[in-house]
């Protein structure tokens, strides 16, 4: 370790702290800075800090702490000085580690929006937690960006591109994300299981003339013609990006889009119909759990069958609106390959995405390009040097121009 060196501490050692520490120890090249793990246990940091020595020769500092637990994470932070943080644990740490951050005078990054175990429903619009500390930041000259993984992150910052570079006024934004992949598992999630599930438990929210609606759960659906994986299903669900992008570009309609493919969606829906999709506790045993908790605590981690993971993912943003006075449709987007995700970080897509931005991120913080010294969402950002660092890690994007416009369907 070089004390002059700046210190980047990762905090959560699930899929996206083990593939974004890899993305850090194989992809610096010429960079030098020190590398800290704070994971919950003592075997997450170990088996995480062991592989990236074994396959990258890079050192990293292992260090054990609840991050909830907000005078403890403090204590381990001052012990490390870190230049930034980023808090890729689960989303009911983040208020807890930008006060800490705030206490340390670190830089802070995450993946998504705070969100408690128990929440549902939530009302939008949604980040105030998040931003009842924007001023803090601010007055301490500290970088905070919230929700820089893919879906959210890049594509907020594709819509900041499309605003600067492509259309004179954007009229709606349709965020689309298609995993056309497959495995060999009859029922799992891409991440985060609890939360996944969840999610599309929850009606829809999605900005529309200045204003929220709300609409159940598959009640909105769409068609769109991908590049690489052709034409896919769908369905509107509630998403982080929509609710920065409706208070940066409020003259737009904003919605979010996932494919959902139909074994998954039924085998989804008899879960919730027999109610483990619940969260409500129960008792099970000696321990009170939701259902949702416990079905996510048994099905497949998603690294477990990353390297069976085959095809090929589509993430965008498709944005309408006139250029010159003329209407014109942008998609702007990124194509990834499991097996490609694979070959070079042995994970699948979704965390592939969600580890190279931050990484990106960090760096351009580091380098003073988006050390604006406050709070911010990515749309706020310049998008370019952003954007070229992403395709230097071996993330790319593309633009497209769509012959016709897909219209949302209402689902009786």
């Amino acid at each position: 370790m070089n004390h002059q060196d700046p210190n980047i501490v990762i905090i959560g050692m699930g899929t996206v702290g083990k593939v974004l520490a890899s993305a850090f120890a194989k992809k610096r090249n010429a960079r030098t800075y020190n590398l800290h793990l704070i994971g919950r246990t003592e075997q997450s940091t170990r088996d995480i800090a062991e592989r990236i020595r074994d396959l990258f020769a890079m050192p990293a500092l292992r260090h054990v702490c609840d991050a909830r637990q907000t005078d403890s994470l403090i204590e381990r932070l001052l012990e490390i000085n870190p230049a930034i943080v980023i808090n890729v644990a689960t989303p009911d740490t983040h208020v807890s580690v930008m006060r800490a951050c705030l206490e340390v005078g670190a830089h802070y990054l995450d993946t998504a929006v705070f969100e408690l175990p128990g929440d549902f429903n939530v009302a939008a619009p949604w980040y105030n937690h998040e931003l009842a500390l924007r001023e803090q930041f601010r007055q301490k000259g500290l970088t905070a960006i919230l929700s820089i993984g893919f879906d959210p992150g890049v594509v907020n910052v594709f819509c900041a591109k499309v605003r600067n570079d492509y259309l004179d006024c954007i009229d709606s934004i349709d965020i689309l994300c298609a995993n056309a992949g497959v495995h060999n598992q009859f029922f799992a999630t891409n991440f985060n299981a609890a939360v996944n599930l969840k999610e599309l438990c929850e009606n829809t929210g999605y900005w529309q003339q200045g204003a929220w609606h709300s609409s159940p759960p598959f009640s909105r659906s769409m068609a769109f013609n991908f590049p690489a994986i052709g034409m896919q299903k769908l369905y509107s669900v509630g998403h982080d990006e929509v609710h920065s992008l409706s208070v940066n570009i409020p003259e737009a309609r904003i919605e979010f889009w996932m494919r959902v493919g139909d074994q998954f969606r039924s085998t989804f829906e008899v879960l919730k119909n027999v109610g483990m999709l619940s969260l409500a506790p129960i008792e099970v045993g000696a321990e009170r759990i939701s259902p949702l908790d416990f079905l996510a605590r048994v099905l497949p981690s998603p690294q477990t069958f990353a390297n069976e993971y085959r095809g090929t993912v589509c993430v965008g943003a498709l944005i309408s609106g006139t250029k010159m006075g003329k209407p014109e449709t942008v998609f702007i987007h990124s194509v990834c390959n499991h097996e490609d995700c694979y070959q070079d970080l042995e994970t699948q897509v979704t965390a592939y995405t969600t580890a190279l931005p931050v990484m990106a991120a960090t760096l351009l913080v580091l380098d003073g390009e988006w050390d604006v010294g406050t709070m911010v969402h990515p749309e706020e950002l310049p998008p370019d040097p952003f954007l070229n660092r992403i395709r230097e890690l071996g993330l790319n994007w593309h633009v497209t121009y769509p012959s016709s416009r897909p219209e949302p369907a209402f689902n009786t």
